[in-house]
């Protein structure tokens, strides 16, 4: 009897574990979006689940969109009046905005935007952003203020980036040279800078430096994605707190 009471109380045990493990994935959080179709406009802001699982994130980002959705509509109403007082063909306006998670720490989110829109232009525009969220600080921060120097991410970087930058330049127009800005190493503040986690192990390894389209090139070029690998000299520069957030790459 005692053998069997003690079978029984590991079973109700385990039922127990997988009740909670049930309630505790049903209370995840999803992704959240803001959405909206009219003959005017068709409108999407979206981001994921990481950034709706921190309050003051999603407020942020929801915030932004009920923004972004008022410009949009504000547009696309003067654009369609205009259409109309001139006697022409107004096409419907279009804004897209999606974050997803470029990888994350238990102190680290690190969110990759990309954005898009057509307003009756000759071609839809589209451009990057990042957001670096500390979780410890409660707010929004930049990749250069994880490092103990101001300057350091840039010096230990910039090198590098400019001649992977030029090597898939070089590759794209098949030896071409074009002359002017877009032979150019473009400056970082052009740039969109976004710490990513290759492998999915909770710690960043590349640096994901992306120069849209017109920042390096001509349009027809579309954007340059150049994954900047950590090493282990960019990580004893970062300030102490944030050094267990990365891992060098093996080269």
């Amino acid at each position: 009897m005692a053998e069997g009471n003690g079978y029984a109380a590991a079973m109700k045990r385990v039922g127990l574990i997988a009740l909670m493990l049930a309630l505790t994935a049903a209370a995840a959080p999803g992704p959240h979006s803001v959405t909206r179709t009219t003959a005017a406009l068709e409108f999407s802001y979206e981001w994921p689940a990481e950034a709706v699982a921190i309050p003051a994130l999603d407020l942020k980002l929801y915030s932004e969109a009920k923004a972004k959705l008022a410009e949009a509509q504000k547009n696309a109403a003067e654009d369609q009046a205009f259409a109309r007082k001139q006697k022409r063909e107004f096409h419907q306006h279009d804004f897209s905005g999606s974050w997803e998670t470029a990888g994350q720490t238990p102190r680290l989110l690190s969110l990759q935007g990309g954005f898009g829109g057509y307003e009756g232009g000759a071609h839809p525009n589209g451009f990057s952003r990042a957001l670096l969220w500390d979780r410890a600080q409660g707010r929004q921060v930049s990749v250069g203020s994880l490092f103990a120097r101001a300057g350091d991410f840039v010096s230990l970087t910039r090198s590098i980036y400019c001649r992977m930058l030029d090597a898939e330049r070089k590759e794209k127009r098949e030896g071409e040279t074009l002359g002017g800005e877009f032979d150019q190493c473009p400056k970082y503040s052009e740039l969109t800078i976004v710490p990513a986690d290759g492998n999915n192990n909770g710690r960043f390894d590349t640096i994901d430096i992306i120069a849209d389209a017109y920042v390096a090139g001509p349009y027809v070029e579309g954007d340059y994605d150049v994954e900047v690998p950590v090493t282990s000299a960019l990580i004893a520069a970062l300030k102490p707190d944030y050094r267990a957030s990365f891992e060098a790459q093996r080269q």
